[in-house]
């Protein structure tokens, strides 16, 4: 990774440009910039009061960051020039390359800045209030922070509108990162990396320029323990055309992405309120332990929210244990139930030594956080007292008990700004609006649970490819130790002949077809002689002949195991709800390769129809050791060879076995 200290921690400052390099300056002078800013405009006699030069060579020395604010075409011969002269880095703002389709003249800039590290093009640039520098041509909300988290983004107005946050997160840096033709998010994530004061990192991506180059970042931060949430958009085929206009970048599968934040640890979420919510909980405490949360509130209303937003997450919120509900019980009434989300009524509302003592006996058991809900009067003609010794309580007991507790406002504006900062300073974090709150604790584990995987393999784009038919795809499945049914191919005359060979009941399949239940070129479990002369004859002609295979009868459930390319981020591995319906059930989870049995299992309990293998409803279990070793020895076969996707759908899964009955093989055409 390049050494960007001098441009993200410049002692001197060069902006080229007219309107937009003024607005650098002034956003330089306002945060408190100490060191020289050099503008630089052969028509202007000073920027925002700040004397220009007339040209580059004029310069009185050598900048450590440069603002290049000029049209695309000039910002090539600017680039050329602060290479040459040894810039620490650039910022390039200008617009009309890659994401415009002009891929030559980003090449062009590319050649012109040598070794020269840049942000952009089509960058807004970056934001280090811990530095006093902003190399940012608009307004930003980002405060003076000596410590607080960073956000890496893809999209300059997102940037903007995100630094205009008001829930009270202590954002201290912004880095966007335009068409990424220098510099990418994963640059900016090692570069943050460096700097201690960063307590956790954002990412608003709408594509990763290298897998691997992210990976090595993602372990890293991991290592270090700074938390990384991630917002990625061009998920839906309509937002991944929009991104790849917007930047030039291509969005790739939504699956791959979540695949890959998943093994390196990096929570996702879908919102930027989400994203702000999450990052000001990692950097009020870091991540979670684990997911056992307990909720209280004043009312069985919150509490019944709480419940049904949980649903929506991954949290558990346990039943007390007896031991536990007693000592919760003897500091209050009898007429309170406890439960878990737990509504302790308002018998000792406003009295903070009774709510304390409540709230301790709460925290002091073995969840990993505790949530209180409080919405407090946001007028300045109402009394919020009540709502602070509520809040002073919780707090009184989450420093009693050395447990985390957040408070938590079901509507944002709840919870204004002088109640937040007295909830800051008595050590708790606000988070604002019920959903939001409780995506960011399900994030908040999902870090803290993650264990290092190894890397994932890389991959490369295919060329020309071409489908193998199915006899020949289960050949090389046989070869790679996968069941597959006994069977025969036989031209149309020779089929009774083949299933009499095989042995009934058989399944008769037209080859050439790539899927073949959709044109009724499938039939499954025939018995006899009769029945197969009536599906023979119901059945698609081909010339590619006929699969007449061994029917499987054990079987418990059907499954979906598809290995595919998937660039640019790896081996793609899904695992799903299997048979014709599989669209319709949307059932599917996904791994990036290599895999191992134990993440094939982990990944298929996941699974909303993991039940039916481990035996739904009395029914014996499925030999779901089987199946893992199956994926495990198709993800073997496929990863590194010139197979571009194996889908498997179904296999088979019995009491004893797993077997592909049908086999859809995509390779690349070397002829």
């Amino acid at each position: 990774m390049p050494d960007l200290s001098r441009l993200l921690a410049p002692s001197s400052i060069a902006v080229v440009g007219g309107a937009a390099a003024e607005r650098v300056v002034r956003q330089c002078v306002k945060l408190g910039f100490q060191g020289p800013i050099w503008p630089v405009n052969p028509t202007r006699s000073d920027l925002a009061g700040v004397a220009c030069l007339p040209s580059l060579d004029d310069l009185p020395g050598v900048p450590d960051a440069v603002f290049l604010g000029v049209n695309r075409h000039a910002t090539v011969h600017a680039m050329e020039a602060i290479s040459r002269m040894g810039a620490g880095g650039a910022v390039c703002y200008g617009s009309g390359f890659a994401e415009t389709g002009h891929d030559d003249l980003q090449a062009e800039l590319l050649a012109a800045a040598g070794t020269l590290p840049f942000f952009g093009p089509n960058c807004y640039g970056f934001v280090n209030t811990f530095d006093r520098i902003a190399l940012w041509p608009d307004e930003h909300g980002c405060g003076r922070h000596e410590r607080g988290v960073a956000i890496v983004s893809q999209s300059g107005n997102v940037a903007v509108n995100l630094t205009f946050q008001q829930r009270g997160l202590r954002l201290g840096s912004m880095i966007t990162v335009g068409n990424q033709a220098s510099l990418g998010s994963d640059d900016a994530i090692a570069a943050l990396l460096d700097d201690d004061r960063i307590t956790a990192i954002g990412l608003f991506l709408e594509a990763v320029r290298d897998a691997q180059q992210f990976a090595d970042v993602a372990e890293r931060a991991a290592a270090k323990g700074v938390p990384i949430v991630a917002l990625q958009t061009g998920r839906s085929e309509a937002g991944a055309t929009i991104a790849n206009s917007h930047t030039g970048s291509m969005a790739g599968r939504a699956a791959a992405y979540d695949a890959l934040f998943t093994r390196y640890g990096v929570a996702t979420v879908r919102t930027p309120a989400e994203l702000l919510e999450t990052l000001k909980l990692l950097d009020g405490g870091g991540s979670l332990s684990g997911r056992r949360v307990v909720s209280m509130s004043c009312s069985g209303g919150e509490a019944s929210l709480v419940a049904d937003r949980g649903d929506d997450t991954k949290l558990v919120f346990e039943p007390f244990t007896p031991e536990h509900r007693s000592r919760i019980e003897s500091t209050l009434t009898e007429l309170v139930t406890v439960s878990n989300p737990f509504d302790y009524h308002t018998f000792m509302w406003g009295d903070r030594a009774a709510m304390a003592g409540t709230f301790g006996a709460v925290l002091a058991g073995p969840h990993d956080v505790t949530m209180l809900l409080l919405d407090a009067p946001p007028a300045t003609d109402n009394d919020p007292t009540a709502w602070y010794v509520a809040a002073d309580a919780l707090a009184d007991a989450a420093e009693a008990t050395g447990r985390r507790a957040v408070v938590v406002g079901t509507l944002a504006e709840c919870i204004n700004e002088p109640f937040r900062r007295h909830l800051g300073a008595r050590g708790l974090t606000s988070l604002l609006g019920l959903s939001e709150a409780l995506i960011a604790l399900d994030a908040a584990a999902t870090i803290g649970e993650h264990s290092p995987h190894s890397r994932h393999a890389a991959v490369i784009a295919p060329g020309a490819t071409r489908l193998v038919d199915e006899a020949a795809a289960k050949q090389r499945l046989a070869a790679a130790g996968i069941s597959v049914p006994a069977g025969r191919v036989a031209e149309h005359q020779a089929v009774p002949a083949a299933a009499a060979d095989v042995g009934y009941p058989i399944t008769l399949k037209a080859l050439g077809l790539a899927h073949k239940s959709e044109v009724g070129a499938v039939k499954v479990g025939i018995r006899n002689g009769e029945e197969l002369a009536i599906a023979l004859a119901a059945m698609p002609r081909t010339t590619a002949g006929y699969l007449v295979e061994a029917t499987v009868t054990d079987v418990v459930a059907e499954v979906l195991v598809t290995v595919r390319r998937d660039p640019p981020i790896g081996w793609l591995v899904s695992l799903g709800f299997g048979g014709v319906t599989t669209e319709l059930w949307n059932d599917v989870t996904h791994l990036l390769a290599p895999v191992t049995t134990d993440d094939v299992k982990a990944a298929l309990r996941t699974l909303r129809s993991a039940p039916l293998l481990t035996g739904f409803r009395g029914r014996p279990p499925a030999d779901v050791t089987a199946l893992a070793e199956l994926v495990v020895r198709l993800t073997d076969a496929v990863v590194g060879s010139d197979l571009v996707e194996v889908e498997l759908n179904p296999v088979l899964v019995g009491h004893h076995g797993a077997t592909a009955v049908d086999a859809l093989m995509i390779v690349e055409d070397l002829r």
